[in-house]
C-alpha cells in the first residue's frame, strides 16, 4: 500500500484506507440520538406520503424543501418550502405562488409533474450566475421512458425549468427513477453529480435495488450511469432503496444514508405491504467506492411501531452543524400513516465512528501517510480514568526522536480540537510531506477524528 496523502484534511475512521492495525481497539459505529419532532405533515396539501426533504444551511438559515403529497404514486404532489433559525422551530411561509383548493396561502414552491422527489442544492460552482444559484433535479411522474428534469432559481423559492428537454432520458427498458434523487456540485471533480436508484442486474436475485451515479460539467450533458461499489464489492447483499448522498461539510468525504429495504420480512401482520426498512451509513473518499463501517444499521426503526414497516424511515440530506459540538440529521418517521412527521437527530461532531478502547487499553496504527501542517489536532473523549497518547513513527515503524509515546503528554477529557504536545515541543512541521505513521495509545477512550493544522 502506498502513502496516503492527507495534507491538512480531517481524517475520520470510516474506511479501510487509514487504519493498518488494531490491538485492543475496535472501530465503533455510533447511533444518532432522537431529539425533537420538528414538523408534522398535517397541512391539507401535505399528507401521509410526504417525504424526501432536503435541508441546507445557508447564511444563518436552515432551509428545507420537501415533497408534500397525500396517497401513493398517482397522487398529486408538490414541493413545499420551510425555514428555521435554529433547526428546531420551523415555519411554513405563505408563498402565494400556487393555488390549492382555491387559495394561495400555502408554502408550495414547485407544482410540476416533471419534478417529483425534488433534490435541491446550492450551486458552489465558481462561475454559477446569481440567477441560477439554486438548482434542483426531479423525475417525471407520468409514464415511460424515465426522465430527469432540472430547475434553477435565484432564491430557492421562485423556480423555472433549466431547459424544456429532460436532463437525462433513460432507455425504454430502464426502470423508473422512482426513488429520491440526490444532487450537488462536486468541488473535487469540478462537476455536478446525481445519485439515484437503479436495478443492478447481477444481484443475489434477478435484480436488486442499487445506487448509481452520473456527473456533468455543465448541468446539461451527463455521463453514462455507473453503479457505486461498497467495500470494494459489486453487487452487495441487500436492497438499497434511497441514497441521500452528500459531501461532508467538515472533511473531504462523501456520505450516504441509504434506506436498506428487506422485502421478505413483515412485523405488523395487519400492515398492507410486506417488507421492513432501516438506514445505513456509507462513506467514500472519491464518490464511487463507498465503505460500510460496522456492517450494521445506523438508524433503526426504534420502539415506535409506526416505523416498523417497509418504507417508514428516511434520513434527509444534509448533515448540518447544530451547535454545542453536535451535528443534526433529519428523518421522516411514520411514513404512510396519519402520524407522519419529521424528527431531528443529533450526533457528536465527526461522531460517526470512533476508535474505542476499554480499560485494558489498546493501540491503533495508521497506514503510512503524508501530512501538511505544524500541529496535530484531535477530536476525542475519555472517561475520568481514561487517557490517550500519540507517537509518530518512521517508515520502519520506529518512534521518531522527540515524538515517542513517552514524550507525549497524557491526554484526557472530552474535546473537539485538542492540540497534541510532546515534551520539549519538537517542531512538527519538519516531518511534513514525508511518509510517517501515527500510533494512538488509548485507554477508556474514543478517538473520532484528527487533522494536521
Amino acid at each position: 500500500m502506498g502513502t496516503l496523502q492527507i495534507g491538512s484534511a480531517r481524517q475520520l475512521f470510516v474506511d479501510d484506507l487509514l487504519v493498518e492495525h488494531l490491538e485492543g481497539v475496535r472501530l465503533h459505529l455510533h447511533e444518532p440520538q432522537p431529539r425533537e419532532r420538528v414538523l408534522s405533515f398535517d397541512r391539507p396539501w401535505e399528507g401521509d406520503t410526504s417525504w424526501c426533504p432536503v435541508i441546507l444551511y445557508d447564511a444563518g438559515l436552515y432551509r428545507m424543501w420537501y415533497r408534500a403529497q397525500e396517497g401513493d404514486r398517482s397522487a398529486r404532489g408538490f414541493t413545499a418550502y420551510a425555514e428555521s433559525r435554529d433547526g428546531i422551530d420551523w415555519e411554513r411561509p405563505d408563498l402565494e405562488l400556487f393555488e390549492f383548493d382555491g387559495a394561495k396561502n400555502n408554502n408550495i414552491c414547485i407544482d410540476s409533474d416533471a419534478m417529483k422527489n425534488v433534490a435541491v442544492f446550492l450551486d458552489q460552482h465558481p462561475d454559477a450566475p446569481a440567477e441560477k444559484r439554486y438548482k434542483a433535479v426531479g423525475r417525471w411522474n407520468r409514464g415511460q421512458p424515465s426522465r430527469i428534469f432540472g430547475m434553477v432559481s435565484a432564491d430557492g423559492i421562485h423556480w423555472r425549468m433549466a431547459q424544456q428537454e429532460p436532463l437525462i432520458c433513460a432507455p425504454p427498458d430502464d426502470p423508473q427513477f422512482d426513488s429520491p434523487l440526490s444532487a450537488f456540485w462536486d468541488a473535487r471533480l469540478q462537476r455536478y453529480a446525481i445519485y439515484v436508484r437503479g436495478w443492478f442486474p447481477d444481484g443475489p436475485k434477478r435484480r436488486i435495488r442499487a445506487i448509481r451515479m452520473t456527473t456533468s460539467a455543465d448541468f446539461v450533458h451527463w455521463e453514462p450511469w455507473s453503479y457505486i461499489r461498497i467495500d470494494r464489492n459489486q453487487p452487495w447483499p441487500c436492497h438499497l432503496y434511497t441514497n441521500a448522498a452528500q459531501p461532508y461539510y467538515r472533511a473531504p468525504y462523501y456520505l450516504m444514508f441509504p434506506k436498506r429495504y428487506i422485502p421478505e420480512r413483515k412485523f405488523l401482520a395487519e400492515w398492507s405491504h410486506d417488507g421492513l426498512s432501516d438506514v445505513l451509513f456509507l462513506a467514500s473518499r472519491d464518490g464511487a467506492q463507498f465503505f460500510w463501517p460496522g456492517h450494521q444499521a445506523f438508524l433503526r426503526p426504534g420502539p415506535d411501531l409506526q416505523n416498523w414497516h417497509e418504507r417508514s424511515i428516511f434520513i434527509a440530506p444534509h448533515v448540518l452543524p447544530a451547535g454545542g459540538g453536535e451535528m443534526a440529521f433529519y428523518s421522516v418517521q411514520n411514513y404512510r400513516t396519519k402520524s407522519i412527521h419529521l424528527r431531528r437527530f443529533t450526533l457528536r461532531v465527526d461522531g460517526f465512528v470512533s476508535a474505542r478502547a476499554d480499560a485494558a487499553g489498546g493501540t491503533l496504527l495508521t497506514s503510512p501517510l503524508a501530512f501538511d501542517g505544524a500541529r496535530l489536532q484531535l477530536n476525542y473523549a475519555t472517561s475520568a480514568a481514561g487517557s490517550l497518547r500519540v507517537e509518530i513513527l518512521d517508515a520502519e515503524e520506529q518512534p521518531i526522536p522527540g515524538f515517542s509515546a513517552a514524550a507525549c503528554g497524557e491526554i484526557f477529557g472530552d474535546e473537539l480540537e485538542r492540540i497534541v504536545e510532546w515534551r520539549d515541543n519538537p517542531h512538527l512541521q519538519a516531518l511534513a510531506g514525508r511518509p510517517v505513521r501515527l500510533r494512538f495509545l488509548l485507554r477508556e477512550a474514543d478517538l473520532y477524528s484528527f487533522k494536521f493544522t
